[in-house]
């Protein structure tokens, strides 16, 4: 009868183990599959974000100043932009600036994205927190992109005298500098042409 009771409670014990490691592996695979439905989740709000947005590669030129256009896991590739055009075509710019500048040079407004500077994760521009920073950007432009104000303001604890700005702030130093380009090619286009008059005088 003893003999009986205890190979019953070895069966118990052993059917009881048994369980604890099938929930064991009940809860690893729902870890996993919790796991896997949010990276799904964070990949559909990335798309989310335009189906059009693309990478740079490193062969990429801004195409506003002709510059190299940096990728995501370089220290400068969080200031890199993309605009798409309204025929769908991307084109990529090495800094806010130039974005800027090219779309005034267009006389067109584009679909406009910028990089969070932590995640390096694509935002529509006018969704982005601006931070002005003495940091060094591509075209010293000095300006850091943000998802939220949270992130933003962590920035800002780490680098005096950063503060949030806007976009018609960035606009303004954007277009001081398109001024100033403008006005040299001018010069030069004038120098250029005395050259030539003097020539044919000659």
């Amino acid at each position: 009868m003893k003999r009986q009771l205890g190979l019953i409670v070895i069966s118990a014990a052993l059917l009881l183990a048994a369980c604890g490691q099938d929930n064991a592996k009940t809860t690893d695979s729902k870890k996993t599959t919790a796991e896997k439905t949010e990276q799904t989740t964070k990949t559909a709000t990335y798309n989310k974000v335009n189906s059009k947005l693309q990478e740079p590669t490193e062969d990429t030129k801004c195409a506003f100043c002709n510059m190299k256009v940096y990728e995501a896991n370089h220290e400068m590739g969080a200031f890199s932009a993309q605009a798409i055009k309204e025929d769908g075509s991307t084109i990529f710019f090495d800094d806010i600036g130039c974005m800027l500048n090219q779309e005034r040079k267009d006389k067109v407004q584009y679909d406009k994205y910028v990089r969070d500077y932590d995640s390096k994760e694509w935002l529509k521009l006018g969704d982005a927190v601006i931070v002005k920073a003495a940091i060094k950007t591509p075209m010293n432009y000095g300006y850091a992109f943000f998802k939220d104000e949270e992130s933003a303001n962590s920035f800002i604890k780490k680098h005096d005298g950063a503060k949030i700005v806007k976009i018609s702030d960035v606009d303004g130093v954007a277009n001081e500098r398109y001024k100033k380009k403008m006005q040299k090619m001018k010069n030069n286009d004038s120098g250029e042409k005395m050259d030539m008059d003097m020539d044919m005088n000659n």
